[in-house]
């Protein structure tokens, strides 16, 4: 139990727990209405239905950025990727249930066959519809590149699909219907996901934790944009804690409204707000065309991956970055108050594949690492090859003792996480921040 409070698995669990709420309540209404089926293929039919359509909601859930969802599941990039876990969980189940809803007509394959297509019945029209738009969404979001805007836009529909279901399950008169506990719990469960999307998709523009910032000023660093940003309102500032990210859009025409996750990498003690943008795409190619005074809205800030350092300041403390993935460390160690906690000693590992891609070496020696305790290591990989454990352990001694922060491209983390664990580094011993978490 240790590991998993730790780890920040208590979301999984919770999550778990619903769905065996969903199915107790159902068998157990069933049992106290002595209302049993006939056709022993439904019931597996239901076990594919309920608990995914409790999951869309769940979904619906994580997708709203609440802080206390957020604890649970150890920052948002973690929520995030129980969010799409969940979709894809959700819609894998759903298919359980018209196929064992058809699985009386065999060996008719022809009926079996017909019963997966449109017809006179509504009812089953209205289930295909919804099959058909979950599926055909989660695979366009998950398993189909898109740009960021276009997979914005893909979420549009995930409500339908909600709405698409309750009328299906109003129209078919089925257990959730007759059961009353059980309709209880999915009228609340329902309303909640319903209700997340519409504070997601609509009201959270104006409602979320929203700030108003202006362009300071803009540098290019290699193939970065760092974006300097100072408050509207000197009373109104983002209180972000280092290692945290926020999500923001600029008032101009030049660049499309949608919000975009950025770590910032200033301290929360400086006067500017930066952000270190690397140019991935349209849109993050063309901040370096920001001008002074264009507005921004800013909203957050988000993730636990700085919390997870403040909370242990007596072990030694590895930080591995790879690449941009560094932005979370520098507003780490450029704020005093949060290195003055640390007792052990901090290494910084900062990797690159070439030399030169390293943009931000110039800046972390110019801080004193030596007043902070921090020992700064960096890392080539064309030169010293590919980090591993026996890599890290050459750098910073014994690996077990040590915690271990990392934030990477995400097969980078996935590799050093079961290098570590190989090394006999306890899995509460290592924290990743995932910054793609789209």
């Amino acid at each position: 139990m240790e590991i998993i409070k730790k780890q920040y698995h208590w979301g999984y669990l919770t999550i778990g727990v619903t769905v065996l709420i969903t199915l107790a309540l159902w068998l157990g209404s069933m049992w106290y209405y002595d209302d049993w089926y006939d056709d022993p293929f439904k019931y597996v039919a239901k076990v594919g239905s309920m608990p995914a359509t409790l999951l869309m909601c769940w979904a619906f859930l994580l997708s709203a950025r609440f802080r206390p969802v957020n604890a649970l599941f150890g920052g948002l990039d973690k929520v995030y990727k129980a969010h799409r876990h969940v979709g894809e969980v959700a819609s894998v189940l759903i298919f359980l249930h018209p196929i064992f809803l058809a699985m009386h007509l065999l060996p008719d394959w022809g009926t079996f066959g017909r019963f997966f297509w449109f017809s006179e019945d509504w009812v089953r029209n209205t289930g295909l519809m919804a099959i058909i738009l979950l599926v055909g969404l989660v695979a366009l979001s998950i398993w189909t590149p898109l740009k960021y805007h276009h997979w914005k836009q893909t979420h549009h529909f995930f409500g339908l699909v909600l709405v698409i279901v309750v009328v299906h399950g109003i129209m078919g008169q089925g257990e959730i219907m007759r059961f009353p506990l059980l309709r209880t719990w999915f009228i609340a469960w329902i309303t909640v996901g319903l209700g997340c999307y519409v504070y997601i998709r609509v009201l959270y523009h104006s409602l979320g934790p929203r700030f108003t910032y202006e362009v300071a000023e803009v540098r290019e660093v290699d193939d970065m944009a760092e974006v300097y940003l100072r408050p509207v309102d000197p009373q109104q500032r983002v209180a972000q804690r280092p290692g945290q990210f926020v999500y923001i859009y600029f008032d101009t025409p030049a660049l499309r409204p949608e919000p975009h996750p950025f770590s910032v990498s200033s301290s929360p003690e400086e006067e500017h707000l930066r952000l270190s943008v690397k140019a991935l795409g349209d849109w993050t190619s063309r901040l370096n065309e920001l001008q002074p005074g264009v507005r921004a809205q800013l909203w957050g800030p988000y993730g636990e991956f700085g919390n997870h350092l403040w909370k242990r300041p007596q072990p030694d403390a590895v930080l591995i970055a790879g690449g941009i993935g560094i932005t979370p460390f520098l507003s780490m160690i450029r704020d005093e108050a949060f290195m003055q906690r640390r007792q052990g000693k901090t290494f910084l590992i900062y990797s690159v594949e070439k030399p030169g891609e390293a943009s931000y070496e110039d800046e972390i020696r110019s801080l004193d690492l030596k007043a902070k305790d921090i020992v700064y290591l960096p890392h080539c990989s064309d030169k010293d090859g590919f980090l591993d454990a026996e890599v890290l352990a050459e750098k910073v001694g014994e690996l077990p003792s040590k915690c271990f922060y990392i934030c990477g491209p995400g097969p980078m983390m996935d590799s050093l996480q079961k290098e570590l664990l190989e090394a006999d580094v306890p899995l509460q011993h290592i924290f990743k921040e995932d910054f793609n978490i789209i």
